[in-house]
C-alpha cells in the first residue's frame, strides 16, 4: 500500500454539471488518483463497504427492482392504501458536508457494534481510525493555481469518502427507521438518496 513517490501528484479540484437539478449546479470533484492516501482510501473502503453493505441491506435498495418488490410487498400485506404518501429527500452535499469528528465517531461505534473482536483480519480498529483521520486530515488540492485544505467533510471523488458518509447517514437513519418499521411503512434508501 505505499505509494510510488515517482508517481505522487497533488490532487486537483474541478466541476461536473449536476443537469437533473434545478439551475444545474456545479458538483465539486477532487481528482486524487495520484494523490498520496489514494490507496489508502481505497483499502479503506475495500474493507469497510462490504460490511456497510451487509449491515443496511435491509434497508437500502439496489436498483429499481428493489424498489418494485418492497412496493408489491407492502401492498400484498394489505398497507398500500389510497391515501400513502410517498416521500423522498436528498442531502444536499453530503460527502462534502459531513461533520468530521461526528463522522468518526459514529465510524467508531459502526466498527465496534459490526466487527468480532475489534478487528477485521489482524487489523485493529485503532488501525482503521487512524487510516481514516490520516485520509481526511491530509486532502489538499490545488484549485487555478492555489493550494487548499479540506477541512470539513471528505473529498467528492475519494473511495472512503462515499462508504464514511454511507456509515454517517445510517446511524442519522435509524430512529426515523425505527418509528416507520413500528407502524408497517417502508423506509428505504437508495446510495445517498432516502
Amino acid at each position: 500500500m505505499s505509494p510510488k513517490i515517482d508517481s505522487l501528484e497533488l490532487a486537483h479540484l474541478h466541476f461536473i454539471p449536476k443537469p437533473h437539478k434545478p439551475d444545474t449546479p456545479l458538483r465539486p470533484i477532487v481528482a486524487a488518483i495520484h494523490a498520496p492516501t489514494t490507496e489508502i482510501s481505497k483499502f479503506l473502503n475495500d474493507l469497510l463497504a462490504p460490511i456497510f453493505l451487509r449491515v443496511a441491506r435491509q434497508t437500502t435498495f439496489i436498483n429499481g427492482i428493489d424498489l418494485v418488490r418492497a412496493l408489491e410487498k407492502y401492498a400484498a400485506n394489505g398497507h398500500l392504501k389510497p391515501t400513502s404518501l410517498f416521500i423522498t429527500f436528498d442531502v444536499e452535499n453530503l460527502y462534502t458536508m459531513i461533520p468530521r469528528q461526528g463522522a468518526l465517531e459514529v465510524l467508531l461505534q459502526f466498527l465496534e457494534r459490526n466487527l468480532r473482536n475489534n478487528k477485521i483480519g489482524t487489523l485493529l480498529i485503532d488501525d482503521i481510525m487512524r487510516m481514516a483521520r490520516l485520509v481526511l486530515d491530509t486532502n489538499i488540492f490545488a484549485y487555478e493555481n492555489k493550494y487548499y485544505r479540506q477541512i470539513r467533510g471528505g473529498a467528492m471523488g475519494s473511495a472512503f469518502t462515499q462508504t464514511l458518509a454511507n456509515i454517517y447517514m445510517l446511524d442519522w437513519e435509524q430512529e426515523l427507521m425505527h418509528d416507520q418499521q413500528a407502524d408497517q411503512e417502508i423506509y428505504e434508501r437508495f446510495i445517498q438518496n432516502v
